[in-house]
């Protein structure tokens, strides 16, 4: 019996329909191990960096992650039960999927022969194509996501130290090598908006039949006519309010214009090339308003139902076979006059970006796919449609372009009215874009003739007198930073929406209305703490220029154009110097804001007596860490925090104790008399425990319990009897409940056992 392993249920679940009973599909739920992260880890999980092998990249204690190993465990038991005797790697086609495959491979070769297979689209011709090609795991590549690692950790780790130690409540304050650049694409434009100065203007807009036109104030080679922002001639537009005014006075005594020029103009819209990520996120942000998370959560549920391709691309490419059945879809739907040349690809640089074929369907002559419901349905829609729009002809359009005059105005009136001839691409998106006009006016309009004015009223005058200034550059959104990350080279399709996302978990940014609008706190680690590992001398870390190498550079180890020791080593030793120098610029100046908030909170409870410094903010961090050294010598403890005092309200509500019973644990007779943050930290500390003892086991822990108790041939009652409980209904849960101490206690049992029958002799000794 052979194994398949892929990362996502869904996706197990479709392959096994397709493979039948020849094969066990299994899933990993994604990384089944990782860099060790967090107290249960110990030293490992604080550490930035780790020691480094002969091949000079660090060698770290590689641990289970939160589902890894119990998927790993069902995958062992599974092929145990079935005889298999070869495993089939199938994670993802990307970077991560190989380095996930590696571990597997460490992981599972003593049980069998494994191999490295890959696909691009869940469909039972692409899986048997990869399975009757497997391969070794690319170590480049492995190597490649490997440094990713270590560099995000060293940076990360590093540098969130330094904001935390900066920002007054730190909490989860944190940087990144694409984290930090991102949001300073958010602050840099809101520092745009907020140095904009408005420019006034006046415009003159009238409608004459179905025809819009402008009033035309100046030409665009006039040193006097209106300039924007960029210093560009607007010639429709004046700063001159009595000319507006009289202007709109004059074409609204006319009543209407007549055409003193009328010319006959062509126009063509070229396709677009099909979804690579970037594009798609931006698509379905611009038409629907989509968070990229959103759009990436329902692209790979339809990726994982065998309808579309994998959605983690930077290619455009699509391949030979695929095109020429959508070009023989195309000629038959609409004919051969809608066939084009094809969209042009944007140029790959390198192995990574053209690895993938852009996101299209498996199947181009299925318009909806049974059973796929919304919003799946709507996504897959626009995908089908830019994939076959992408080998379409060009749309054409006509267009009249007409100079009108009206009585008493002096200066002309612009516009014009266009149609479409053919529709080429556009065709495609029938039913996703409303159509523009297909036919010309039933007007005559050429020199000479004359055109009415619409009727207008109050709520819509005609003429229309329009006054407005310029405006500041709107605010990213969230699928519009992602097309700025692209054009500057930084992140990949796999870290596009976790990117934005952490920018809004960090409280960096909030989303209002659709737009990302940076905090102060997120202001503070852009203009404060980032310029900490600014290098006159080098790039700086956090700017786009060193995030857009950095990647360059992975891409180059995936490729073998540079070993990775070589990439490792160089970034290592400038982050750590980097990292140095931020420090040392932090200790030299003045008192950073989590010092100044620490001091404000010990001189408002220390004695009258003691000294207030007259502005704390011009303090130097040396003087106020001396400072709170003294006050805290003289026995000055804070006062409560604001947030302890909420989680504190917040725990206790959720117990259904009142203040007066959460103040006594600590022999206290209400909140009121918690005075100082020791306390609350106490307290904080018992109500944990209490929330934990309140809770049930979860049915996750009960499922993992009793696996564990047959493994090891354990009664119910013996094996709850481990924890002193009667059996696993009394089980209580949380991190510190009986619950979680009977897991540790089994598989402390089963290693163990594990461990004696290794050593136990075999008959033929």
């Amino acid at each position: 019996m052979k194994m398949l392993i892929v990362e996502s249920a869904a996706k197990a679940r479709t392959i096994q329909k397709y493979l039948r009973d020849d094969w066990v599909v299994m899933a990993t739920g994604g990384h089944v191990q990782d860099l060790p992260s967090g107290p249960e880890h110990g030293k490992a999980g604080r550490q930035a960096t780790f020691a480094e092998g002969p091949d000079g990249l660090p060698r770290p204690p590689w641990v289970w992650t939160e589902r890894g190993e119990q998927a790993v465990r069902k995958i062992t038991e599974r092929a145990a039960k079935e005889g298999v005797t070869e495993f089939f790697l199938a994670t993802d086609p990307d970077r991560e999927g190989e380095f996930i495959a590696w571990r597997l491979e460490a992981i599972l070769s003593e049980l069998g022969q494994t191999h490295r297979v890959t696909f691009h689209e869940v469909t039972p011709d692409a899986i048997r194509e990869a399975l009757t090609h497997p391969r070794p795991v690319d170590m480049p590549m492995v190597e490649s996501a490997s440094v990713r690692k270590f560099l995000d950790r060293l940076v990360g780790f590093r540098t969130s130290k330094v904001a935390r130690a900066y920002l007054a409540g730190g909490g989860k304050a944190s940087m990144g090598r694409v984290q930090t650049p991102t949001l300073g694409f958010v602050i840099e434009r809101e520092l745009e908006r907020e140095a904009h100065v408005p420019i006034p203007y006046f415009e003159v807009r009238a409608l004459a039949v179905d025809i819009d036109l402008e009033v035309r104030f100046h030409e665009p080679s006039d040193e006097a006519g209106w300039r924007d922002d960029a210093g560009k001639v607007h010639p429709n537009r004046t700063a001159d309010a009595a000319l507006a005014r009289a202007a709109c006075d004059a074409v609204a005594a006319a009543g209407r214009v007549t055409i003193t020029s009328a010319k006959q103009g062509a126009s063509s819209r070229n396709p677009k090339p099909p979804f690579s990520t970037d594009a798609l996120l931006q698509a379905a942000g611009n038409r629907w308003g989509w968070s990229p998370g959103r759009t990436m959560r329902v692209a790979t549920s339809i990726y994982e139902e065998g309808h579309i391709t994998y959605i983690r691309t930077d290619s455009n490419r699509m391949s030979a076979e695929f095109v020429a059945a959508a070009r023989a879809l195309i000629g038959a739907t609409w004919g051969e006059d809608f066939l084009g040349a094809g969209a042009a690809e944007a140029p790959a640089t390198g192995k990574v970006q053209d690895a993938h074929e852009a996101i299209r369907p498996t199947r181009v002559d299925v318009a909806a796919p049974e059973g796929l419901e919304e919003p799946a349905a709507q996504l897959y829609a626009l995908i089908r449609a830019q994939t076959l729009a992408s080998q379409m002809s060009p749309a054409r359009f006509a267009r009249v372009s007409l100079v009108c005059e009206a009585e008493g105005l002096s200066v002309p009136l612009t516009g014009g009215v266009g149609w479409r001839v053919h529709a080429g691409w556009q065709a495609a998106f029938a039913g996703l874009d409303k159509a523009p006009a297909d036919a010309p006016p039933a007007l005559k309009l050429a020199a000479g003739e004359t055109l009415a004015l619409a009727p207008g009223d109050a709520d819509a005058p005609n003429p229309r007198l329009i006054e407005d200034a310029t405006k500041p550059p709107g605010r990213y959104r969230a699928h519009t930073v992602v097309k700025t990350m692209k054009e500057h080279g930084i992140g990949r399709p796999s870290t596009y929406a976790s990117t934005v996302e952490t920018l809004e978990d960090r409280r960096y940014v909030a989303i209002e209305d659709g737009a990302l609008t940076p905090t102060k706190r997120g202001r503070d680690v852009w203009l404060e703490v980032a310029p900490l590992y600014d290098d006159p001398d080098a790039s700086a870390l956090f700017s786009v220029d060193f995030t857009a190498e950095m990647e360059s550079e992975l891409d180059r180890i995936e490729t073998g154009a540079v070993p990775a020791r070589a990439v490792w080593a160089k970034v290592r030793d400038s982050v750590r110097a980097l990292h140095e120098a931020a420090r040392g610029h932090m200790n030299s100046g003045l008192a950073t804001p989590k010092r100044v908030k620490q001091l404000e909170a010990l001189l408002a409870v220390a004695p009258a007596e003691v000294e207030r410094p007259a502005d704390l903010a011009k303090l130097t961090q040396a003087d106020a860490l001396a400072l709170i050294t003294t006050l805290r010598g003289m026995g000055v403890k804070p006062p409560p925090s604001p947030e302890q005092l909420s989680y504190i309200r917040n725990m206790a509500e959720k117990l259904g104790l009142s203040d007066e019973d959460a103040a006594a644990l600590i022999d206290l007779a209400d909140l009121d008399a918690l005075t100082t943050g020791e306390q609350a930290s106490e307290l904080i500390g018992l109500l944990k425990t209490k929330v934990d003892e309140e809770l049930p086991a979860s049915p996750k822990q009960q499922g993992l319990i009793r696996s564990l108790a047959k493994k090891l041939g354990l009664e119910e009652a013996d094996a709850a009897a481990l924890v002193e409980a009667p059996d696993f209904a009394a089980l209580t849960g949380g991190r510190s409940g009986t619950a979680s101490a009977l897991i540790d206690a089994l598989r402390a049992r089963e290693r163990a056992a594990k461990a004696a029958a290794a050593e136990a002799p075999t008959p033929s000794e």
